[in-house]
């Protein structure tokens, strides 16, 4: 059951967070609406400009400004400025000049040539949601350190220049303190040029403050570090411990630290130094040298009897191996990639300027395609022989108005060739008649499918 003591507690409780909500949300407001009226102001100044240039087109805007006549201090004017001031989305801005149209106005119409500040005029001293700078808060008190020099300039206070903020300082890196006028850990005293106080870094070896920039004037050294009498704060070279770092990984000292860093890939286990000239023992496929320490062997270079890889591939070195990767389409055999690189063309193929490219089989004088409505449709390395628009394949031939469209490939004509070679035909004279369709179009190159052989290049020793 409740009580009326435990309905006061409630309304008490509710009432304490609302008055914190409205602090937080007053504070948040106050640096807005100073913000906005900025924001106002600039756009007004902005606006006054464009009214100008509508009517001149630029140039002495002074000039301009005084040949306006009436139009310079007219309602219209005004009007055309006001419509321009706010984005149509910017809802405080909005506010504020619905609420203080009347003292813009007042400022435009009776002010503005003695009030030649509009930001002072309306911001700070009309409307009060600004101050001046290094002041804060509704009554515009002094931030500490004073107005001319807030926090020391080594630090932020909190509202300043507006209506809002605690006027407490935010202190960059390096400083501490309510006026940030004392320097915070790892950092010294010093004068700048102009004899003020500045807090600079201590060196990155000390611990616990310093009184100089050196790793002498450190007051303790961070781990990773050891005091000396010559040199003060030493790094500690954590490498000579030949247990820091796994097999397969080389040890490098940092300041203060180190890190374990991989092998080179052709070394084969431990490594005294970076590189292949580092490896104690180089992995298979590689060979050691004095120059380069371990090199990697180009099998493919040493394969005279090009044994590596199988017909229709080509050998490719990779560090410590190599790869048989496939040839180009247009080849039948090749020596690497591309069409350019073809030792064999392909069938469908034909050498021309030393590629393999696609002969054009349509193109010969004798059709491949030799149906009734049959045309022929030319592909990489063959062709297909389909029925012309509005006609469908039916079986063999091509019937006007059949939506089944079937192709007839040279696949097929091939397959019935193999089967007409079982019944006893020549597969030689099967061969000629295909050459024949196909040399009809295209000049004769009894080359095309004979193997070439690339000049040799020198090979180095190993």
């Amino acid at each position: 059951m409740w009580t009326k003591e435990s309905n006061l507690l409630i309304y008490l409780v509710i009432l304490a967070l609302s008055l914190n909500f409205s602090c937080v949300t007053s504070k948040r407001d106050k640096k807005e609406e100073c913000k906005t009226c900025k924001e106002i102001v600039e756009a007004f100044y902005k606006g006054m400009e464009k009214t100008v240039k509508a009517n001149f087109g630029g140039g002495n805007t002074a000039w301009e400004e005084r040949k306006l006549g009436s139009y310079a201090t007219s309602e219209t004017r005004l009007v055309e400025i006001l419509e321009g001031l706010c984005e149509s989305s910017a809802s405080l801005c909005h506010s504020l000049v619905e609420e203080h149209e009347e003292a813009l106005e007042k400022w435009w119409f009776k002010l503005q040539n003695k009030e030649k500040d509009l930001k002072t005029w309306f911001c700070i001293n009309n409307i009060e949601v600004c101050c001046n700078n290094g002041t804060f808060g509704p009554d515009c008190k002094e931030c500490p350190s004073g107005k001319d020099d807030p926090c020391h300039g080594h630090g932020d206070c909190d509202g300043a220049g507006t209506r809002g903020g605690k006027g407490s300082c935010s202190c960059h890196d390096g400083y501490e303190g309510d006026e940030c006028d004392e320097c915070a850990d790892d950092y010294f005293e010093e004068k700048d040029e102009n004899d003020k106080m500045k807090c600079s870094s201590c060196h990155e070896s000390c611990s616990k403050g310093c009184s100089g920039a050196t790793a002498k004037d450190c007051t303790e050294c961070k781990t990773g570090w050891e005091k000396t009498e010559e040199e003060g704060c030493k790094d500690v070279d954590e490498c000579q411990d030949a247990d820091k770092c796994n097999e397969g990984e080389l040890c490098v000292n940092t300041p203060g630290s180190f890190s374990c860093d991989a092998c080179h890939e052709s070394c084969d286990g431990a490594c005294t130094s970076a590189g292949p000239k580092g490896c104690k023992v180089c992995k298979s496929g590689y060979n050691i040298t004095e120059d380069e320490g371990c090199k990697d062997i180009d099998e493919c270079a040493e394969d005279k009897s090009s044994s590596l890889c199988s017909s229709g591939t080509y050998c490719k070195n990779t560090p410590g191996s190599y790869e048989c990767e496939s040839c180009n389409e247009a080849c039948e055999t090749c020596i690497g990639e591309g069409v350019g690189a073809c030792t064999k063309c392909n069938v469908g193929f034909k050498r021309i300027d030393n590629e393999c490219k696609d002969i054009d089989e349509c193109a010969a004088e004798k059709k491949p395609c030799t149906l009734e409505n049959e045309v022929c449709k030319n592909s990489i390395g063959s062709y297909t022989c389909e029925c012309r628009n509005g006609y469908g394949r039916k079986g063999e031939k091509c019937v006007k108005g059949e939506k089944d469209s079937k192709v007839k490939r040279v696949e097929e004509e091939s397959d019935e060739d193999d089967e007409e070679d079982d019944d006893g035909h020549d597969d030689d004279d099967d061969d000629d008649d295909v050459k024949d369709n196909v040399d009809d179009a295209k000049q004769d190159d009894s080359t095309s499918n004979e193997e070439i052989k690339p000049p040799e290049e020198p090979r180095d020793e190993l």
